[in-house]
Parts: structure tokens; sequence; C-alpha cells
């Protein structure tokens, strides 16, 4: 039995040791970026030599990917070498690329340079377009190749030169030149020695007498040579000013001249200072208005107050934005004639375009001094017109004490008229935001009215509900409406919503199918465009023309 056990156990030591050399080898070969964790790029290189599947890709030394895939590229008989990289790492459209050698051995790697945040990503098929080529080391031992070969022609011409008899006997005829005239030059230093030591001691002799007269009338020659610079300096400027004044032979007359322009600058002159006095001494008394403003500090602390204080209220010049907007509301009506009648479709809808459906036109302009704060300005085409009523009381009497009426019994004792008319409406307000939130009051559709907004989405979606209309005496309840704006395209929206929708419908008698008053749904767009967007419009047509 103990002769059975032992071969068994040799023999699953064994196969569990194949086993793991096995997995091994699946883990070294197995592509460690799935298909799901990664996507494909590839680079176009002139030379793709020491790069192989599975060559690493970095970014910073940090590895992101690998090679996964070398073809020639038919059209341009180029490497095209695709890359896998985890989709954690994101490369942009500006993104680069090199090869780089890894080691001595010629095995390389590829560094990549992701590129900028602000330029579109790499998707899984994509080119990276920008390959910087490196030096590698066939291109080092080129370079040192040729260094070598100018190496040895320059020792091949200096062995020319130097070499053999003629060479070696030419050196030794430079260097015995070379020893004459060193010899000739210390000849030369020595004859001529005597006469320099000559000549130096008359120039130190020369120098002593000069020392010794500069030291006894320094002081007198230094004031003649000053007296004489000083008395040319005198005479020029008396010559300059006798030829301005006498004047030349060709120009006769000019000191005459001269003298009575300048009598008559000099008489103008006085004139002007006494104006500036004149003007100087009502200034300093106070008097006019600059007066006032240099002498008076208040009034330049109330001045300095209010430009602050409106600065505050309107913002800085540069701070300030204007938009400019235009919106149609299509309102939907009663399609069925006032009551659903289960027969309404588009061709009811659209049967009298002149009043049914609608549009609710809207022209604004809005003045941003700051993001939090702006103020409005709108024009409203409202198809359903001002309505106003007026009520008519008929209390004539006659006989005694009025109590015997004296008109008709058919005459009513009170007429009420109400009177629609179609006119343009204004709209004139404050806004204020507070986060996510702004309200606005003012004058909504020439009647006092508020509302409140709340901005969604980076301020792409609004939510508005706006009161109006508190005293309007043919309505129960104030008007309400309530709407959704989405902003996109930078400069066209899209609206939705309900107008009037606390009050009951009303339709029109004689066109059943308009609302004249209380709620209707309805559908609109709109185009809105900042200052920046008008400039560059009108410069566009100023281009054209």
């Amino acid at each position: 039995m103990q002769s059975f056990l032992t071969p068994l156990r040799v023999g699953l030591v064994v196969a569990l040791g194949v086993g793991a050399f096995g997995f091994g080898l699946y883990l070294i070969g197995a592509n460690v970026f799935g298909q799901s964790g990664s996507y494909r790029v590839y680079a176009i290189f002139d030379d793709a030599g020491g790069l192989g599947v599975r060559s690493r890709a970095q970014i910073a030394g940090i590895p992101i990917g690998q090679v996964d895939l070398i073809e020639l590229d038919q059209n341009t008989a180029k490497a095209r070498v695709w890359i896998k990289i985890q989709k954690k790492f994101a490369l942009h459209k500006n993104a680069r690329i090199t090869k780089r050698s890894e080691s001595i051995l010629g095995d390389y790697l590829l560094d990549v340079f992701p590129g900028s945040a602000d330029q579109p990503l790499l998707v899984d098929g994509d080119q990276i377009l920008i390959v910087v080529p490196q030096s590698s080391m066939a291109d080092v031992v080129e370079s040192v190749k040729k260094i070598a070969d100018d190496v040895n022609d320059i020792t091949g011409n200096l062995r020319k030169v130097l070499g053999g008899k003629e060479g070696e006997e030419s050196l030794r005829s430079l260097i015995a030149k070379l020893q004459s005239i060193t010899e000739g030059m210390d000849q030369v230093i020595k004859q001529s020695g005597a006469k320099l030591d000559a000549t130096l001691g008359n120039f130190q002799r020369f120098s002593g007498d000069l020392a010794k007269l500069s030291s006894g009338e320094s002081g007198d020659v230094v004031a003649i040579l000053q007296n004489t610079r000083d008395a040319t300096a005198q005479a020029r400027d008396i010559l300059r000013t006798i030829g301005d004044v006498v004047g030349s032979q060709q120009k006769q007359g000019d000191l005459k001249e001269g003298v009575k322009s300048i009598k008559e600058n000099l008489a103008k002159l006085d004139m002007t200072l006494q104006n500036v006095q004149d003007i100087t001494s009502k200034i300093n008394k106070g008097e006019g208005t600059i007066g006032h403003l240099v002498n008076d500090d208040q009034l330049a602390k109330n001045l300095d107050k209010a430009s602050t204080q409106l600065t505050s209220l309107l913002g800085s010049v540069g701070s300030t934005k204007i938009e400019v907007s235009e919106r149609s509301e299509f309102l939907i009506g009663k399609p069925g004639g006032g009551t659903p009648d289960g027969t309404a479709n588009l061709a009811g809808i659209t049967a009298n375009t002149a009043y049914n459906p609608w549009t609710k036109n809207y022209f604004g302009i809005r003045i941003i001094p700051r993001p939090d704060k702006w103020y409005g300005f709108e024009l409203v085409d409202d198809p359903r017109g001002l309505t106003t009523q007026t009520k008519t009381q008929n209390t004539a009497n006659c006989g005694p004490g009025g109590s015997t009426p004296c008109f008709p019994a058919n005459f009513p004792a009170s007429v009420t008229t109400t009177t629609t008319e179609r006119q343009l409406k204004f709209s004139v307000y404050i806004a204020k935001r507070y986060g996510p939130i702004s309200d606005r009051f003012g004058i909504i559709e020439n009647t006092g009215g508020f509302g409140v907004k709340g901005h969604l989405f980076n301020d792409a979606l609004t939510i508005s509900v706006d009161a109006y209309e508190f005293a309007n005496p043919l309505k129960d309840h104030p008007r309400i409406k309530a709407y959704a704006d989405y902003r996109f395209f930078d400069h066209l929206f899209i609206t939705a919503g309900a107008d009037d929708l606390v009050n009951p419908p009303l339709v029109d008698p004689t066109e059943r199918t308009r609302v004249v008053s209380g709620r209707d749904f309805f559908v609109g767009a709109g185009v809105f465009f900042t200052d920046d967007d008008i400039s560059k419009l009108i410069g566009l047509a100023a281009s054209r023309f």
C-alpha cells in the first residue's frame, strides 16, 4: 500500500505544477484589456521596428494600453499600429504619440500625450494624427559612423602631410624657422633697450617740468581758460541776438517789424493775463459754476456718492449686457366650438385662420447690469385686446322729492357697456435672482403684477408663473399665466403653458372656436440675441455694402 501512495503523490504534484505553469503562460499571453473596458485607436509610423504586439503604451510613465495589431498601410507603404487603450484614459483630437527606445536591447514603447481637454474625444477606430519622430539606435549609430568617417578623413590628411620623409623634413624646417624668428626678436629687444631707456628718461624730465609749472601757476591757468570760455560763449549769444533782431541784407526792415510785433504780442499777453486774473478771482470767491464746484467740497462728495450709487444700481458700462427677444404663443382655443363634440381635427382647428388659432406676440428688451439683476421692457400684441367696462346709472326722477320717474317704463335704470379694443400692451418690470429662483414686479401688460421663475439645467429650462389684472371687474380671479421655456442652439427657445389659468373659458359668441377670456392653452417659440450677437450682425451687414 505504501509503495502505491508514493507514486500517486508524486504524480499529483507534477500535475499541479504543470497546471500552474500553463495557467501562468495563459496570464502572460492573455489580453489584459477586455473589449468592454477598452477602445482601439491607430497611428501611422514610418518605421515600426522594435514594436510588437503587447508593446506598452504609457502616459507620464503610467501604462494605459498596449499594441494590439501592426499592419502595412497599402496606400502609404507605412506601418499602421493599432493600440488598445483602457476606457478610463481619454485621448483627444490633438493627442500626440511617439516611439521611444526602452533599452539598448532594441525594445520600444509608445509615449502618449492625451491632448487638450477642450478638444473632441477620440473614439473607437479613430486615428492619432500627430506622430512625433524620435531618433532610434540606428540613427545614433549612423551619426557615430559619420563622425568616425570624418575623423578618419582628418587623420588620413594628417598622415599625408606629416607622414614620410618629406613630411618629416617639412616639420623640421618649420621648427627651425620658428627658432630663427625668436632669436631675431631677442636681438631687436636687446639693441632697442638703450634707446627706449633714453626716451623714457626724456619723457620723465618733461613731465617733471610740467608738474612744477602746473603746481605753481595752476590757479592762473585755470582762470585764464575759464575766462576765455565765458567770453566766447557771451560773444556767440550777442552775435546770435543781433542777427535775429537786425536781420540779414536780404531782409530789410527786420528790426522795425520785429519790435512792432513784440509790442503787439506784449499787449495781447497783458490782456490775456488780465482775463485769467479775473477768472481765477471769481473761482476763488466761489462765483459761477466752476467756482462752486472748486470751493464747495460737499458738492463734490455728493457727486461722488451719486455716481457710486448709480454704478451700484446699473452696474459698470463694461459689465452691462442687453438681450433682445421675440416670442410668439400659438393659442389653442376651442376647436369644437366651445363644447367638446368628439369631431375636432386639424381641419377644424384651422378652419378660420383670422380668428382661430390666435397668436400672442412679445417683443422684449432686457438690460442686465449684473447676472442677478435686470430690468425689462416688453411690447405685447394680445389678440384678446384690452377690455373695458363702463356702467351708466340713470337716476333722473320727476315730481316732488324725485319720487315719480319721468322717463319711459322700458328705459333702464342703468346701462353697462363692455368694450374690447385690439391694441398694444406694454410691460415694465424689475427682476432679482436668488440662486435658482428669480422674481419680478412692476407693470405687466398694462396692469400691476409680479412673477416668479425657476431656472433649471444651467438656465436652459425656465418655469414661470405671472399674476396680474388683480382689479379686472370682468373676471372673478386675477389673470394667472404659467408656462415653461426651453432654450437651445444659443438663440432659439420653445414654450408651452396656459394663460388666464384660474378663470373659466369664455368663447366668442360669433366665432365659437376662439376663447376671448379665461383659460386657454398655448405652444410657441421665439428667438433671443445678446448685444454681442447684435454687434456681429451689424458688422456683417456693414461689410456687405
